[in-house]
């Protein structure tokens, strides 16, 4: 296994509601490379009751991911009705909820321009980011994926393993990209009111352990961040049993920002939630009771996309509102 032994569950899936779930499939599948693990319809009173969705929706799905783990796939839906509306408007680029997929690319000057080429903004050209000794150095881009998913491309510049950019370097060489270069979602961006309470969280029932912290300023930062000059940001990395699935929370220490979590339910477009595989679901769930997360839907036996039949619940993060799904293969 290529997973760590430390204790803790990464994101396992993350939920993206499309427009157009062959439009979609395009990017992520035939640009990506990510592999068609599964597809399928989704229906009934089940599905109905467990996203709250009015009676009658349907849903075309696939599944995607990459590697031996159950970690960083990417779960495609594709909600019928006609009252859809996209969870984050055109432009926005900083708001509360869940917002990017982090994806390593191998050359990511070449992907640039290949994207573009395919009509993908950008929202800037590849940035070279400096962290310091310990850590390393990066290239990075961001630009809108599809059905407004904000889609950051990482080129790894580093190679020292006594780096922490090293170090993940070297698990990508043995753990192996996808046949375009990429890889499945390595770290997502999840922008939350209170800091203290998503990690509580992410620390407890959870497990999380932190990876990198600090505080974001000043203008050279905040340029990049597209967030005004004076602006402060929280910064917190959380990771779980595995290279992959990490988390990257921050919280505005200084200003102000919309929230996307209102939207961000299903039949709607845009990224709806984050899914986590924990060994023992009941004892989650007691875990989540006390501390005061929010319960969506109580915890049900049902087949998951990707996953087979499986123990499953959605409860909102206490953090930010935004939806996490928690579930437990069925053997």
């Amino acid at each position: 296994m290529s997973q760590k032994t430390a204790a803790g569950a990464p994101v396992s899936v993350v939920v993206i509601g499309v427009a157009d779930l062959d439009a979609s499939l395009r990017f992520y599948a035939d640009t990506l490379g990510l592999e068609r693990i599964d597809s399928g319809m989704l229906q009934g009173a089940d599905f109905e009751r467990y996203w709250r969705l009015p009676a009658g929706t349907t849903a075309r799905w696939a599944f995607l991911g990459h590697g031996a783990d159950p970690v960083g796939r990417i779960q495609l839906v594709e909600f019928s009705g006609t009252d859809r509306r996209q969870a984050r408007p055109a432009g926005l680029r900083r708001a509360v909820g869940l917002f990017n997929l982090n994806i390593y690319a191998s050359d990511i000057r070449r992907d640039y321009a290949r994207l573009q080429a395919q009509g993908f903004r950008f929202w800037s050209e590849p940035a070279h980011n400096n962290f310091g000794p310990a850590v390393g150095e990066t290239m990075e881009a961001a630009f809108d994926g599809p059905d407004g998913v904000v889609i950051n491309l990482i080129q790894l510049l580093t190679d020292d393993p006594r780096t922490v950019i090293g170090h993940i370097t070297q698990f990508i060489e043995g753990y192996g990209r996808t046949a375009t270069g990429f890889t499945s979602v390595v770290t997502t961006a999840h922008t939350v009111t209170d800091m203290d309470k998503a990690l509580a969280f992410y620390y407890g029932p959870l497990g999380m352990t932190l990876f990198l912290e600090s505080i974001l300023e000043g203008p050279v930062t905040n340029r990049a961040l597209s967030l005004p000059e004076e602006a402060r940001t929280r910064s917190v990395i959380v990771q779980g049993n595995h290279e992959y699935g990490k988390i990257a929370l921050a919280s505005a220490l200084n200003y102000e920002i919309p929230s996307l979590v209102a939207e961000a339910v299903p039949p709607n477009i845009g990224y709806l939630a984050q899914s986590f595989q924990v060994a023992d679901l009941e004892a989650t769930a007691r875990a989540c009771a006390a501390i005061g997360v929010e319960t969506f839907s109580g915890s049900v036996e049902r087949v998951l996309p990707g996953r087979g039949r499986c123990r499953a619940m959605l409860v909102r993060n206490p953090g930010s509102g935004a939806l996490q799904e928690l579930f437990q293969p069925l053997r």
